[in-house]
């Protein structure tokens, strides 16, 4: 039974008991965790919501929307402790530039008047110019990136914001992303002197797995891509080498994801109140 399935139950069994005399009908949505998909085909991560917090057992929590609408949640991807009571704001994960802005430009600030995103699902992309690479809606309009020319990095760079992890739910890039990488610096040697440089991309990186310097390098005579990390605390770097680029993302999501950019943002505006305690008999 998947994930889905469960939460569905849950709201079947539970979501009634919390709806008016009057109210027939009902309906819910969940967070399991697992990808979604939506109506055009594009990933769905979930529309924020508020509500308060009616029931809570079994690894699920249920929140109240609206008189009739339900938010199914598993309870151990909520960023914080909730009570039954509570009223919440539920907060989601949505793919981010390196910046920190939403990938699909709707927090852009207009241009002549005029605003555009994506409908058909967000992308990720280096803050980076270069032959065949299409910025658009990437990026807020007028802005200017580096240009890098060496074929490899080129690839490098495609590969990682194509590739899907988590079963589609993120690309390699977002990886990086969402493990706080900071600083991108790319290494860009002539095509020629790609053999004597290694091209590549170096950034830091604060998550709570690891806080130090990332480095992904495509060796070019093993066909093969190197990936050096060095701790700031400790000053040691570890080198993973022979790392062919399917593998890429999962060695990156061992070595730096945090896996907290799943949880579910929970903000408590309002906490359920106390039981009043009974009154002491009074002393003859």
């Amino acid at each position: 039974m998947t994930l889905k399935i469960q939460a569905d139950a849950f709201a079947r069994e539970n979501a009634p008991a919390f709806l008016g005399k009057n109210i027939r009908k009902y309906k819910w949505s969940s967070f399991t965790g697992e990808v979604a998909h939506n109506s055009l085909g594009g990933v769905s991560f979930g529309a924020d919501a508020q509500g308060k917090v009616v029931e809570q057992k079994e690894g699920w929590t249920l929140v109240k929307l609206t008189a009739s609408t339900f938010k199914v949640l598993r309870t151990e991807l909520l960023s914080q402790e909730v009570a039954i009571g509570d009223t919440i704001d539920m907060k989601f994960y949505k793919l981010r530039r390196f910046d920190g802005s939403p990938a699909d430009g709707s927090d852009d600030p207009a241009v002549d008047g005029c605003r555009s995103f994506m409908l058909t699902g967000a992308k990720t992309k280096f803050p980076v110019a270069g032959e065949d690479r299409y910025l658009e809606h990437s990026f807020p309009r007028g802005s200017e990136f580096p240009v890098v020319s060496n074929p490899y990095l080129l690839d490098m760079l495609r590969q990682m914001e194509e590739t899907a992890v988590n079963n589609g739910m993120r690309r390699t890039v977002n990886v990086l992303v969402d493990a706080g990488a900071k600083n991108l610096a790319f290494i860009d040697p002539p095509e020629e002197d790609s053999c004597r440089v290694a091209p590549g991309i170096s950034m830091d990186i604060s998550s709570t797995k690891f806080k130090g310097q990332l480095i992904v390098k495509y060796d070019r005579g093993a066909d093969t891509y190197v990936v050096e990390l060095t701790d700031y605390q400790f000053g040691e770097t570890q080198t993973i080498t022979d790392v062919h680029f399917p593998e890429l993302g999962p060695v990156l999501i061992d070595a730096i994801d945090d896996g907290r950019w799943l949880k579910a943002t929970i903000t408590i505006t309002k906490a359920a109140a106390k039981p009043k305690m009974a009154a002491s008999p009074a002393l003859v």
